[in-house]
């Protein structure tokens, strides 16, 4: 999958640089990283790396269309994915799951759909997660 992903960054004229596929590899690794958690993760590998440097290229990765990002809690999570799709947000212990699209149905009016013509979904559940509640229920 990196393979593809890098090779769809070289077509599109994107660079690759070790630092780069570092960071591709830890999103396929990690569950929605922040860009701070990222530039933890390299900073021992890469200690000239910045959090910045670390910040733009996920911000380029996006515009790539290889990445998505999803602003939450006053910060953006990441997920290597090119296509949006649904997720779960627990409001309690804040993790983010992906949802199978196929399981959820948005129906929008043609009115809505003819006046807005929505390019984009982004759709989030809010709620509690299963653990969260089986350790509420424990107390």
């Amino acid at each position: 999958m990196i393979d593809r992903i890098i090779q769809k960054i070289k077509d599109k004229g994107g660079r690759m640089t070790i630092q780069r596929v570092t960071i591709l590899e830890l999103l396929a690794k990690l569950d929605h990283p922040t860009a701070e958690e990222i530039f933890q993760y390299t900073h021992d590998r890469f200690p000239s790396l910045s959090f910045t440097t670390v910040y733009n290229t996920l911000k380029s990765f996006k515009q790539l269309g290889v990445i998505q990002e999803y602003y939450m809690e006053e910060r953006s999570r990441f997920e290597l994915s090119e296509k949006p799709h649904p997720h779960f947000h627990c409001l309690q212990c804040g993790c983010l799951n992906d949802l199978d699209p196929g399981k959820i149905t948005i129906i929008m009016d043609e009115t809505l759909e003819e006046e807005l013509a929505p390019v984009d979904v982004e759709l989030f559940l809010h709620g509690f997660c299963q653990d969260c509640r089986r350790n509420e229920d424990k107390s």
